[in-house]
């Protein structure tokens, strides 16, 4: 049987996989790390990373690697004899997980929304309702981080109930709290993004702002700025479905400078990580923003800082490569894809698949058709990348690659309507792309 440690991407994201101790890889990976160890410790309770995944992620982890014996949904299916020590651990919390403090279940939660366990939080945290208000902080956080599983769990960006989840917890705790805070933020985003109503938005950003201004006297100045930040993000989206690109660049510009700040003020590891983090992510709104504002020289300036600051997340490459793509750098945005295939999801699957269209257009058709193959070894229903290889092997003079992929195709279609619209992993032309549709649509992903 093969090993998590035979090949650099599994060993790379084995956490995911097993809990295994953070060896090297992109940031998010580290966010399971002190997951973990806050578990373990009862005075510990900060976690740096902020990053998640929606649960493909996950799905596509186990997909893209052939490593099918971990595809679970909770911890305890895992088979015995793939628990490390480290697995049994979680499994001993989670089977006498009714019995922990709730302080302690959060913090097992916590982990468990690192791991993009997002249906296993849904089973261990109740729903609350008609309560006065939480009783402490932990069961007014782990409400919220349930609320966050149920919109990581969707396939749509949001709905009515997620409205809902954050305008319970918000009813529930003190404007003074923290989890108060995050939900008037997560209100603020989905009216502004999902639902366009903008008074809703603007409603959700003042209650935000004045929960912010109760919560500086309990904050240091660089938990201050972090938020300030944070809010800044959020709170743009409202001048952004209105147009109004002024407001927008001026939201950001304050993002920004207070994200620069905080990484020449930090005074220890875990803030370093804080601010490194939270920069990158403004570096990849602000490219988000240069697509909705036209300027695709200055969407490229920032992608690539954004590379250059988290240079093993695989999910900046792929955007830097759509915006390499929309200049026609085709040689530079092939090597920007084949990198990203090296470092594992998200997007392993679509990387292949970008890869190909650059060596095709670069008239490299042996080299394009392989990416083609590598894409669908990772994606069986991906009718794209079968339709690209029947394009391209009869000009490589490869019968049997193009009798295989004729049945192939006609397979597919014939199941167009069960198979393939279920595929995992969905190909689309790079114009109507999701970092494109990101800047057409109005900066989705601030």
């Amino acid at each position: 049987m093969l090993s998590i440690n035979d090949f650099p991407i599994t060993w790379s994201n084995r956490p995911f996989l097993d809990l295994g101790s953070f060896t090297s890889g992109a940031i998010h990976i580290l966010g399971i790390e002190y997951a973990y160890r806050n578990m373990l410790d009862s005075t510990s309770t900060i976690n740096p990373v902020t990053t998640l995944h929606p649960i493909s992620f996950r799905d596509s982890l186990i997909r893209e690697t052939g490593f099918f014996q971990y595809g679970v949904n909770d911890p305890i299916e895992l088979p015995l004899e793939l628990r490390t020590e480290r697995w049994k651990t979680l499994c001993d919390y989670l089977y006498s997980y009714q019995d922990l403090h709730s302080s302690v279940q959060e913090k097992v939660t916590s982990l468990l929304l690192s791991l993009c366990f997002h249906k296993a939080i849904l089973k261990y945290v109740p729903e609350r309702s008609n309560e006065v208000t939480f009783a402490n902080f932990s069961l007014a956080k782990l409400s919220y981080i349930r609320a966050k599983a149920k919109l990581l769990c969707q396939l749509d960006i949001g709905t009515e109930e997620n409205l809902k989840d954050f305008e319970y917890i918000v009813a529930q705790s003190s404007s003074d709290d923290q989890v108060f805070l995050a939900s008037s933020i997560e209100l603020t985003i989905l009216y502004a993004k999902v639902f366009r109503n903008i008074d809703a938005a603007k409603h959700w950003r003042k209650i935000a702002d004045k929960s912010l201004d109760h919560l500086v006297s309990s904050l240091s100045e660089f938990q201050f700025k972090l938020f300030k930040s944070n809010f800044h993000r959020a709170a743009v989206f409202i001048p952004l479905v209105q147009g109004k690109k002024k407001t927008v660049i001026r939201e950001m510009d304050i993002c920004q400078s207070l994200a620069e700040e905080l990484t020449r003020e930090c005074k220890n590891e875990t803030e370093r990580i804080f601010a490194h983090e939270n920069l990158t992510t403004v570096f990849e709104s602000r490219t988000k923003e240069a697509l909705w504002l036209g300027d695709i020289d200055l969407a490229e300036e920032r992608a690539k800082k954004m590379v250059a600051m988290e240079p093993l997340y695989s999910r900046y490459r792929l955007q830097l490569g759509e915006i390499l793509l929309k200049q026609n750098k085709f040689e530079e945005a092939a090597k920007i894809y084949r990198s990203a295939t090296r470092l594992g999801p998200p997007g392993m699957a679509i990387a292949w698949f970008m890869a190909g269209q650059c060596h095709e257009r670069l008239g490299e058709i042996d080299i394009a058709c392989d990416c083609y193959l590598a894409s669908l070894q990772m994606d069986e229903l991906a009718i794209s990348a079968v339709e690209k290889i029947n394009k391209l092997a009869p000009r490589l003079g490869n019968s049997m690659l193009t009798d295989w992929s004729t049945m192939r195709l006609e397979q597919l279609r014939e199941q167009q309507g069960g198979m393939v619209s279920k595929t995992k992993t969905s190909y689309i032309p790079e114009a109507t792309s999701a970092l494109k549709l990101a800047g057409e649509r109005e900066l989705s992903q601030i």
